[in-house]
């Protein structure tokens, strides 16, 4: 089992598909983690001990200050997407966007060879693609609506800059164009382009170049490309090897995750799965079910009994199979036991076909204020250190099952619950 963590922050991060580019090392453990905080999520990486973080917005500024060195691309951009330790165990910062920019449209060589780029937006992606055609040795120029900003992006990246209503009027003028726009927009129609024209659109979702491109023959560079050549310069800092791009092309190919309303909270015995999830419930409308009061119905026993009289494998069995018969449910919240991860067809279950969620808070927090009577496994002499010691041996496979982490660390029931509606509500429209 990988004890190397791995994850993605932001927010709303439960979008991202880091995870997916990430999961063509079977060397560690990549997930999604959810925080409100760029100190959020430096903590929870620290408590964790993660060895590398990928950053979405909006924390790529704010996390800067809990590093000790950045990479001259994080410095000249201000903000970082990639934290991970040095040889020397210091925590670095890297901008892989840049990076992302100058390999995406390195695949055009010939196009850079004219030495003038166009950048349409003076939004957050702005900064990185600006550095990256300056870094290609590209004249840079950047058309906007907002005049301010254009103003401000000029006088920090020492650029040229046109109004956007003007844009028919030059946009010939660029061999190299870069959108940076949001999904759909449109400042000029894409038949004023030609062969002559390499177009980068960020969006990597429907551009509405790409019918065109094939329609006229100009080269169109899906944000797929940029998406694809940002992680690989992240996953060679946080593992030092080098990986082929086309690995992590073909795991976005075949990535298929369908949303089926099947929530699934797993994490250590006493962190509250199951009383946020009766709140995650209302919240959603869902039905609640939780998998030991359930597995206690079915058998007539409590879990403890159930423990000393049928022994703990007869326990995990029963537990699969309760979860199998879930496997096809819509709408649910399902509140896991705290070892149900411990099982490797336990794990693959919730992987696939659950929307799993790790809360994870430190076990002093967990165990305070715990009845521990019906937990089996810590009626010993120090049920601290027994905790401890078995919260440690399963983070691996909690991490193994999680689509993402929640740190609940000092929140109540009602506020774990918020928090994860205001994840999934964003990404999943519920």
């Amino acid at each position: 089992m990988n004890t190397k963590l791995f994850a993605v922050t932001g927010n709303p991060v439960l979008h991202s598909l880091s995870p997916v580019l990430m999961s063509v090392s079977d060397s560690f453990n990549y997930f999604r983690l959810c925080a409100e905080t760029a100190e959020e999520a430096i903590k929870t990486f620290k408590q964790l001990d993660f060895k590398g973080l990928n950053v979405t917005a909006p924390f790529k500024k704010d996390v800067i200050k809990y590093l000790d060195c950045l990479s001259e691309n994080a410095k000249k951009a201000e903000a970082v997407n990639c934290i991970f330790y040095s040889s020397d165990n210091k925590l670095c910062g890297d901008n892989t966007d840049i990076k992302g920019v100058e390999l995406t449209l390195k695949l055009y060589p010939e196009f850079l060879q004219q030495k003038k780029m166009l950048v349409i937006g003076s939004g957050g992606a702005t900064p990185a693609v600006i550095i990256a055609g300056k870094n290609l040795g590209l004249e840079v120029t950047v058309t906007a609506r907002n005049i301010n900003a254009l103003e401000a992006l000029k006088e920090r990246f020492n650029i040229n800059i046109k109004e956007l209503k003007n844009i028919e009027n030059f946009i010939n003028d660029f061999a190299v164009i870069v959108q940076a726009l949001p999904s759909g927009v449109k400042v000029f129609e894409p038949e004023l382009l030609t062969k002559d024209h390499v177009v980068l659109d960020a969006n990597y979702k429907d551009s509405i170049f790409e019918t065109p491109a094939k329609k006229i023959g100009f080269k169109f560079l899906s944000g797929k490309n940029w998406l694809v050549n940002q992680a690989v310069p992240s996953y060679e800092n946080f593992t030092g090897e080098k990986i082929a791009p086309e690995k992590m092309y073909e795991a976005l190919k075949n990535y298929k995750f369908d949303f089926q309303g099947r929530i699934a909270l797993t994490g250590f015995m006493g962190v509250g799965k199951t009383t946020s999830g009766k709140e995650l419930a209302k919240l959603t409308g869902y039905k609640f079910i939780d998998s030991d009061d359930e597995i206690e119905k079915n058998e007539g026993m409590k879990i403890s009994e159930i423990f000393s009289k049928k022994g703990e494998d007869y326990f995990r069995k029963i537990e699969t199979e309760f979860l199998k018969t879930l496997s096809k449910e819509k709408n649910i919240i399902l509140s896991c036991g705290g070892g149900t991860v411990k099982n490797e067809e336990n794990r693959k279950i919730l992987r696939e076909n659950f929307l799993n969620l790790w809360l994870y808070a430190p076990v002093e927090y967990c165990l305070d204020g715990l009845d521990i009577s019906n937990r089996p496994l810590l009626q010993c002499e120090n049920p601290v250190e027994k905790a401890r010691e078995m919260f440690l041996s399963r983070v691996p496979f909690y991490a193994d099952a999680a689509y993402a982490v929640v740190n609940v660390e000092n929140l109540n029931r009602e506020k774990i619950a918020e928090k994860i509606y205001g994840q999934i509500s964003k990404t999943f429209k519920i």
